[in-house]
């Protein structure tokens, strides 16, 4: 046997001996390099050969798939350096369903409907999974305790290995190999290799029995007289359970096709006498859903386009390049309307000469240009003007640089200082035109009138402004 302080696969130290059955022995060992305490369950050297260690380890890794919480974990699994292969399961303060019934007797019935739904849970994933318990009995479901404090059954030793032929074992160690005889099927007691889930829900229905009873529905004195009962005789019947003993009938029909098909209809049963008895049983068939689950198709056109940077491959950053490129936009728009806002300013103080001049320089006779100097004055800090620009012959003509358009040499700015010096053409031939009128237009009137009429050809070059100065002299 094994000592304690014994090193076990280089990495686990024998702390004492949990237990010892027909298939193997289970020891409470440490994590050396965790320091964690786990379950080390090794199977007897005699049994340690053929297909039984392989059927053994196999079973045992398809267990460690298991993730629900109402499964022991199986952690690990292996083979020590004689050949015994073994495995790592969580270790669990608690005590199992049989000695609990053998120190309390009896449970209410919405006590046991809770105990058998919390397994159903956990045995579904198995299901699931490929994976039929065939050992489902009080001794391996597990009581234990959440965090918080709640109470958890967890189901243990998925995957019974098969006793080998040709050895002599007594009815405990048998039971304990190919399964307990006074929980398994018809069918199991017949051929263990050709079960499905219906077995299973068989051995959930005597596990039901005894706990509200206290005794299995049918006893022998050997597993043929065991098998003669469970096959022939009627399941007895049982004393102030009311309806709940239909669910246990059920259960423990003789025809497999007689019985729930699958554990969702079992929890279905048993959700009316449990408090939360409809939470577990939704919970056990979503886990029956869950592996027949078909992905949605992909959208047309594929999937989009992910960035192949790494800044790329983080939500978070992603959200902050959304909203980035959503504000991308405003500073290009804000440059575009200064730019354009100048380039407007500097056609008007250049002289006016796009499509809102006032009239064409040739319209206008030469001899009417007044001898004194136009000035261009902005009305204010490149706001909009008060009004119309006017011109008079009296004085020196005004030509108002418009911020909104309303004047005559409409601009999106002040008129360039340089006007003063040198005015334009332009600002010429609007005051002179307002000279020799009888009575003044608007600027607007002349405007429309300028727009209407088409174009005519660009005039010769004008005469300079500094030619006509001299020419006063």
């Amino acid at each position: 046997m094994y000592e304690v302080g014994q090193i076990l696969a280089d990495k686990y130290r024998v702390d004492y001996q949990l237990g010892i059955g027909g298939m193997g022995v289970v020891l409470a060992a440490t994590h050396m390099h965790l320091g964690t305490q786990i379950a080390l369950k090794v199977l007897h050297k005699e049994m340690a050969r053929g297909t039984i260690v392989e059927r053994f380890l196999r079973e045992a890794r398809a267990s460690a798939q298991l993730r629900s919480e109402n499964v022991c974990r199986v952690s690990d699994v292996g083979v020590l350096a004689d050949g015994v292969p073994f495995i790592v399961m969580e270790m669990l303060v608690g005590q199992d369903l049989q000695t609990v019934l053998r120190t309390n007797g009896p449970m209410p019935v919405h006590v046991a409907a809770d105990y058998i739904l919390q397994a159903c849970v956990g045995v579904a994933e198995a299901h699931v999974a490929g994976i039929i318990h065939r050992d489902l009995k009080p001794g391996n479901l597990m009581w234990t305790q959440r965090p918080d404090g709640t109470t958890l059954i967890k189901v243990l030793d998925f995957g019974v290995a098969k006793a080998p032929e040709g050895v002599d074992f007594s009815l405990t160690q048998t039971s304990n190999i190919i399964g307990s005889p006074g929980y398994m099927s018809p069918e199991q007691l017949k051929s263990s290799k050709d079960v499905d889930v219906r077995s299973d829900i068989w051995s959930l229905g005597i596990v039901l029995y005894e706990l509200v009873s206290g005794k299995p529905p049918w006893n022998g004195e050997s597993i043929t007289e065991l098998a003669l009962r469970v096959a022939m005789d009627p399941m007895p019947p049982l004393v102030g359970v009311g309806p709940f003993e239909t669910v246990i009938a059920t259960c423990l029909e003789k025809d497999p096709a007689k019985r729930y098909q699958d554990l969702g209809e079992v929890a279905a049963a048993l959700a009316p006498f449990a408090a939360n008895g409809g939470e577990l049983a939704a919970a056990t068939s979503r886990v029956l859903r869950g592996a027949k689950a078909v992905l949605p198709p992909a959208p047309q056109g594929g999937p989009p386009q992910s960035p192949t940077t790494l800044r790329g491959a983080s939500g978070v950053i992603s959200n902050r390049s959304a909203v980035t490129t959503k504000r991308t936009w405003k500073l290009p728009a804000a440059i575009g309307l200064g730019v354009g806002a100048a380039a407007i300013a500097v056609v008007v103080g250049v002289g006016g000469t796009g499509s809102h001049s006032a009239a064409p320089a040739e319209a206008v006779p030469a001899a009417t240009v007044p001898t004194t100097p136009a000035v261009a004055t902005p009305s204010g800090a490149g706001g909009p003007a008060s009004g119309p620009a006017s011109a008079s012959a009296s004085g020196p003509a005004s030509a108002s640089a418009s911020g909104s358009g309303s004047g005559s040499a409409s601009g999106s700015g002040p008129a360039p200082a340089s006007t003063a010096a040198k005015p334009s053409s332009a600002a010429a031939t609007t005051a002179a035109g307002a000279s020799t009128s009888e009575s003044p237009k608007p600027a607007l009137a002349s405007h429309a009138k300028a727009v209407a009429k088409p174009r005519p050809k660009p005039a010769a070059k004008p005469k300079p402004v500094e030619d006509v100065g001299d020419s006063r002299k």
